[in-house]
This record gives structure tokens, sequence and C-alpha cells, in this order.
């Protein structure tokens, strides 16, 4: 059997007082092209999932969270690469979203959710949310 290379990634499910969902869509130039995803990205070496997750959100979105839970992480395989992905619940507590990288984002129930093109990375997490 093959082994595959594994990538270790974070995502934030950041939640509005409403019960709204941040969602943002990779631009034309990333990978996954114009697919929805949950704000995060790579966990650096050295660096633990919390750590990376606030980085990530703060480099990309220019906004400050704070971690309020650890869902339980789980792999997904790509062709020629698996994903091991560590998600977080988080709430705003500074900053004004900024779009650095992202074509742009939404902020969506979480019934919403499956109305998305989402890379199939994060489908896992809308699965979670729905209860689909």
């Amino acid at each position: 059997m093959i082994q595959l290379p594994m990538l270790t990634v974070v995502c934030a499910i950041i939640f509005k007082n409403d019960g709204r969902i941040l969602i943002t869509q990779r631009s034309a130039r990333m990978k996954m092209p114009l697919k929805w995803e949950f704000p995060g990205g790579k966990v650096e070496k050295g660096e633990d999932g919390e750590r990376a997750i606030i980085r990530e959100v703060k480099e990309e979105l220019e906004l400050d969270i704070k971690i309020l839970k650890t869902h339980i992480p789980y792999e997904y395989t790509y062709p020629g690469f698996t994903l091991f992905m560590m998600p977080y619940e988080a709430e705003i507590i500074g900053g004004d979203l900024f779009l650095k990288e992202h074509r742009t984002y939404a902020w969506v129930r979480p019934n919403e959710l499956p109305s998305f093109d989402f890379s199939e990375g994060d489908l896992e997490i809308v699965r979670r949310l729905t209860h689909v």
C-alpha cells in the first residue's frame, strides 16, 4: 500500500451571536479555485493547532479570535495527499474583517451550508453542523 503525504491543517468555525457562521470563498489563483471553506490553513513546524488557527485567521482575515471548543479531527484523502483536519469553534474578539487571499466571504446559517460548493475536505464539517 502506498503511503500518501499527510498535510495537517486547521480551520475555524466562527459563529456570530445570531447563529450564523463565517465561510470564505477561495480565489481563482488558489488551489481548489472558487470553492468555499471554513477559514484556516496549514500548521507550521513546532506549532500546535490552537496557535495555528489563531495565526491563520489573523493572517488571512485580519481577525483576532478566541478558541471556544475543539472539534474531533478527521482525515480526508485527496488524489496525491491526505488531509488531517483539526476544526476549532471560535469567536471574534477583535479586528475588522479584511480578505487578503480569498475572493469573498459570507455569514450563513448552518442549514444554508449545503447550498455552497465547499472543498471536499470541508464537507465533513458541513455534515456535522447540519447533521446530514
